[in-house]
């Protein structure tokens, strides 16, 4: 699940965020997470392919051309969804709208999803989220995107949070005996220019474990960004990790999890 917009200060510790708060006390708490880069869209490129395929803007004609997690989902028959609030196209990257943002929905841009009439279908909107909760029918693999008014990005970091409490409840209620939910965000605010090893980067961002996998009351201090996370999920799936996920300096994210 990834919200928008917030660095690390902004979150951890404010009283516009106790739900969220709470989460991180009772479970994982990454301290030392960033970004990759600012803005968005190249952050969720990176978040499932590995790299951000030289994409360094919020653009809507433009495609990340390598490989990337749903592909290595449906090569290893593992299935998934990805679940966006208010979204208005699955086919293309689409227009910004008053509720929709593609610059948060990376699947849009890789034609390998797009282009596939069995991957496009499974990149839908909350309405099946809603139903797939309530049939206890979630795949083993879900992406969860609030709309734009719902993930801190055009409304208050309060509203967010009210949004979570509602949410993440029902999302850990299904998980199963193994599962974990990452709650993060893309990116800091943007003169937040913090990385790993105090190289340019993203911001330093809040990254939340959750769930029957997650460690309880946790702090995870080794140093990671987004190239981290997709590595800890592919690993949790025993796939390969892609581009710098697989690169030497980026960490398995262990300690979030129980027995890690």
């Amino acid at each position: 699940m990834v919200l928008e917009n917030r660095s690390y200060g902004q979150v951890i510790g404010s009283p516009n965020a106790p739900y969220l708060n709470r989460l991180a006390r009772r479970y994982a708490l990454a301290t030392r997470y960033y970004a990759i880069t600012h803005p968005s869209l190249p952050n969720y490129i990176a978040l499932t392919g590995g790299s951000v395929f030289e994409i360094t803007r919020d653009c809507t004609n433009c495609d990340a051309p390598g490989p990337n997690l749903v592909g290595q989902l449906d090569q290893a028959g593992i299935s998934w969804k990805a679940y966006f609030e208010d979204i208005d196209a699955n086919g293309h990257p689409g227009p910004l709208t008053h509720h929709y943002n593609p610059h948060y929905n990376p699947f849009v841009y890789y034609e390998s999803v797009r282009g596939v009439t069995r991957d496009r279908a499974r990149v839908v909107g909350f309405r099946n989220l809603y139903g797939d909760l309530a049939g206890r029918t979630l795949p083993r693999f879900s992406w969860v995107a609030p709309g734009i008014h719902h993930d801190g990005h055009n409304s208050t970091l309060r509203a967010a949070d009210r949004f979570a409490a509602a949410l993440v409840p029902r999302l850990l209620r299904e998980l199963g005996s193994n599962g974990v939910l990452y709650l993060t965000w893309d990116e800091g605010v943007t003169s937040d220019r913090r990385g790993v090893g105090g190289r340019r980067g993203g911001g330093l961002v809040a990254l939340i474990a959750a769930g029957p996998a997650a460690r309880r009351k946790a702090q995870h201090a080794v140093p990671a960004n987004h190239y981290a996370l997709l590595r800890t999920v592919e690993a949790g799936f025993r796939l390969r990790a892609l581009g710098n996920a697989g690169a030497k300096s980026t960490p398995l994210l262990r300690g979030l999890l129980r027995g890690g």
